[in-house]
């Protein structure tokens, strides 16, 4: 696609997503909506260290989570509004994530992931033990809502779904955007050398392991991030919600949208926070068929959707019969 046709694309669907609380105005549909934004900002994250950097993460959900309390303790101990509470949140998860980062991205495979995996478990047992800050299983309610300076020092709060959606809608373009930006940039063509063969990108002089440590600690910044717009919208949160499971979640929509592009984590996302809610009418079933339609996917799609989409296309195009 050239390049007036992705600004027509981009315009398209900006229109598109503005019209959704006209279409769907129901504060069920919308805080679904809202919560697909939020996975949209993890999937993003997390793509950018799987998908092109090709370092396998199971911890995001603690980066996520942590996130979520340093922006919320920020908010309720130290009176911090929400749009500084949220770079604290983010900032908080950053470090930990370089951190781990410098510790464990020597190893590779399936070593880094389980060792990524032990992290996030200890993440959910700090956060579950650390009584006396995180109020344990009991949780932290009360968490303020973000809120807008409007005219000599007064503040509106965010208080409908519809605003919500807005803000998450603003916040998914611009950590697409800043991916976009790095993906196409010197520093992008670097990770995906490194994701192809880390040892001839280290033979052409990349400094694997600092390209490998900056895009894991974005990542969960970026995560952290997310966690703290989650925490600000539900008010309450518990470890409960940033185990290894949604670690998991995550790391299938980025792959079931397609993990070496930009609009694949986002697309995963929405579909997979979308798809389980249309199938409650299915009631027991509703799991079997949530699994079964998963593992379709990945058998016939393996590039993920918009893998997928490109391979029909270049086929459509040259005239090449399907494999």
């Amino acid at each position: 696609m050239n390049r007036a046709g992705r600004w027509i694309a981009a315009l398209c669907t900006a229109a598109g997503l503005l019209c959704v609380p006209a279409l769907f105005s129901l504060d069920y549909y919308l805080h679904i909506f809202v919560m697909a934004g939020i996975h949209a900002m993890l999937a993003i994250s997390l793509g950018l260290i799987i998908g092109f950097t090709g370092q396998v993460s199971l911890c995001h959900a603690a980066f996520y989570g942590i996130g979520a309390y340093g922006s919320a303790l920020a908010s309720l101990t130290l009176g911090l509004p929400f749009w500084l509470a949220m770079w604290a949140g983010g900032l908080s998860a950053g470090v930990l994530s370089y951190a781990l980062g410098r510790l464990v991205l020597r190893l590779r495979g399936h070593f880094l992931a389980i060792t990524t995996a032990f992290f996030g478990v200890l993440v959910t047992v700090v956060l579950n033990n650390w009584v006396s800050v995180t109020k344990g299983p009991m949780g932290i309610p009360g968490i303020p809502r973000p809120g807008l300076p409007v005219f000599l020092g007064s503040w509106t709060t965010f208080e409908s779904r519809v605003s919500y959606y807005y803000l998450v809608v603003a916040f998914v373009a611009g950590i697409a955007y800043l991916a976009y930006r790095i993906v196409g940039s010197r520093l992008g063509r670097a990770l995906i050398a490194i994701r192809e063969n880390e040892e001839l990108a280290q033979s052409l002089g990349i400094e694997t392991m600092r390209y490998k440590v900056f895009a894991f600690t974005l990542g969960g910044g970026l995560a952290g991030v997310a966690g703290a717009f989650y925490a600000h919208y539900i008010l309450f949160i518990s470890p409960v919600t940033f185990t290894i499971g949604e670690s998991i979640n995550i790391l299938v929509m980025v792959v079931f949208g397609g993990m070496t592009t930009l609009a694949g984590p986002i697309i995963g996302a929405a579909i997979l926070t979308i798809l389980p809610e249309l199938l409650r009418m299915a009631g027991a079933l509703r799991l079997v068929i949530y699994g079964l339609t998963l593992m379709a996917f990945i058998v016939w799609m393996p590039q993920g959707i918009v893998g997928a989409v490109r391979e029909l296309t270049t086929r459509t195009r040259t005239g090449k019969p399907g494999g």
